[in-house]
């Protein structure tokens, strides 16, 4: 690209705008000074009205005050301490349910022990993944095992078996033979 072709593309617009802007703002009415005055002067005015205005809608709405507890001597509380009384029970019992609630959360019930099926299916994964681990490499095949084998191990085996994978693949221990999921 040679600096002529550069200063056609890039010049020639620029000096358009420059010359089209010159034209606008020379050939624009101003307006005079006077004119400009008076509509100062205007909004002046609105403006002043506007806050004659507001100041007369605040001074006519009535400032709300709420009521101070009036106690008077002598004044019998006894049904009052009762109130709060029975409200504080209520408040206490809530918390003593929701207390005892939370500290006997239903026990989960433990995952089924693994059968023999799961233990083989697991087993011939742990062997298809430490074989990977020492050729370094992880293919269609291995793949295409481990999904057909997911269905009979269980979610923990599974999990022991994709975290190991991985782990090895992030420590660069295996390396994909093909894009995609490694799972």
């Amino acid at each position: 690209m040679s600096i002529p072709s550069t200063v056609s593309r890039i010049g020639i617009p620029l000096l358009t705008a420059l010359a089209g802007f010159g034209l606008a703002h020379a050939f624009t009415p101003r307006p005079s000074a006077e004119a400009l005055m008076r509509r100062l002067d205007r909004q002046e005015a609105r403006m002043e009205a506007l806050a004659r205005r507001l100041e007369a809608s605040a001074a006519s709405l009535p400032v709300p005050v709420a009521p101070g507890p009036q106690a008077r001597v002598g004044m019998d509380l006894s049904g009052l301490r009762e109130e709060l009384r029975q409200m504080l029970r209520e408040e206490l019992s809530t918390a003593v349910v929701s207390a005892d609630d939370a500290r006997f959360p239903e026990k989960e019930q433990a995952p089924p022990p693994p059968t023999a099926e799961n233990m083989a299916a697991y087993e011939k994964v742990h062997r298809m993944v430490e074989d990977s681990l020492a050729s370094g490499s992880w293919g269609r095949a291995q793949i295409q095992e481990l999904r057909t084998l997911r269905g009979q191990m269980t979610d923990a085996q599974y999990m022991e078996l994709v975290r190991k994978l991985v782990a090895a693949l992030n420590n660069q221990q295996l390396r994909l033979e093909e894009p995609g999921s490694p799972i």
